[in-house]
């Protein structure tokens, strides 16, 4: 089996910070009611204004039903866009939402990923140490993507294997890497339940 330097534990070789953005829709937007707040009670820090205050802005009163639930979001710095782009929608099979010549999200299982074009902030998978994004999928769909990356012939960073067969932490993973060095796993547990805690 294949590894990366940091594979084993979570000590980081060179401390890189990660930014985490956690975005909220208004309370009132998101459920259709008038809010009670004053333009000034939404003011962001530093006094600027928040989107829909700028003129010309309009937002609908209520989000689409299929909206209603927890997307998460995450940023990462790649040296080529379309490089990038190939990767997440070939490999991974995602769709392409928002672009820019800047940056572009691709939605991958759900969930917005955020390309952003950071040449400079791209590091190298010995100075990533143990950072690493990925994805927990049901067995059966795990067993289909490794599948799929074997026919595609992409490389494996660490090649699928299945860990503590037998217990009730039964899992298995694969890691791959995109051109800019990010590392994503893909993981799958017997009894995601049991093993995670889940209600």
């Amino acid at each position: 089996m294949t590894s990366f330097p940091g594979a084993d534990d979570f000590v980081l070789r060179r401390g890189i910070p990660v930014l985490i953005e956690v975005a909220a829709v208004r309370r009132d937007i998101w459920r259709g009611t008038k809010s009670t707040e004053t333009p000034s009670d939404r003011r962001v820090s530093g006094g600027s204004r928040l989107p829909e205050e700028q003129p010309g802005h309009t937002l609908s009163a209520a989000p689409s039903p299929r909206m209603k639930r927890h997307i998460f979001h995450i940023s990462i710095p790649v040296s080529d866009l379309s490089a990038a782009k190939r990767f997440y929608v070939d490999v991974l099979d995602a769709s392409v939402g928002r672009e820019s010549e800047e940056w572009l999200d691709v939605l991958l299982w759900g969930h917005q990923v955020t390309l952003q074009r950071r040449p400079n902030e791209v590091a190298s998978l010995a100075e990533q140490g143990k950072r690493h994004f990925g994805v927990t999928l049901p067995w059966d769909e795990w067993e289909r993507q490794v599948q799929r990356v074997r026919a595609l012939g992409t490389r494996f960073l660490v090649e699928p294997a299945v860990l503590l067969q037998g217990t009730p932490d039964e899992q298995a993973k694969f890691y791959l890497a995109d051109p800019s060095n990010n590392v994503i796993e893909i993981k799958s547990y017997r009894d995601i339940a049991t093993t995670l805690g889940l209600e």
